[in-house]
């Protein structure tokens, strides 16, 4: 897949520890992670294109988390590149709960009625 990141694009990181990655304590918000990296290889190579780079991914967050925030700490930014990384917390509990913490498909996929507010195409008025 090809991503097209016009000059003043916004590119929005978002998820889980993962992409997280002690954002809060970095300097710029982007954690020390992959979404670092990636801003650090693109400034050198498309100084032509400046951008502004996001991060709003929890630490420990699950599916869910992200679908509470979802209205803003995505849908408000209006982000012309999103990227989400998240899930390693909702199976990690899946594995690890003595109780055997099942996440129901029917509530967590796209157009569902548990998870539909999380995919509109517009952002809030």
């Amino acid at each position: 897949m090809t991503i097209t990141v016009r000059p003043g694009s916004t590119v929005l990181f978002t998820g889980d520890s993962i992409t997280d990655c002690r954002r809060r304590e970095s300097e710029g918000g982007l954690g020390l992670g992959y979404p670092l990296r990636i801003a650090g290889k693109w400034g050198p190579h498309h100084l032509d294109r400046p951008v502004t780079w996001l991060n709003t991914a929890i630490a420990g967050h699950k599916v869910m988390d992200l679908e509470a925030r979802w209205k803003t700490d995505v849908l408000v930014v209006r982000p012309d590149v999103l990227s989400i990384l998240v899930g390693v917390n909702d199976m990690g509990r899946h594995i690890m709960d003595p109780d055997g913490y099942v996440i129901p498909t029917e509530t967590s996929r796209p157009g569902t009625t548990g998870s539909s507010r999380l995919w509109p195409r517009q952002a809030p008025s």
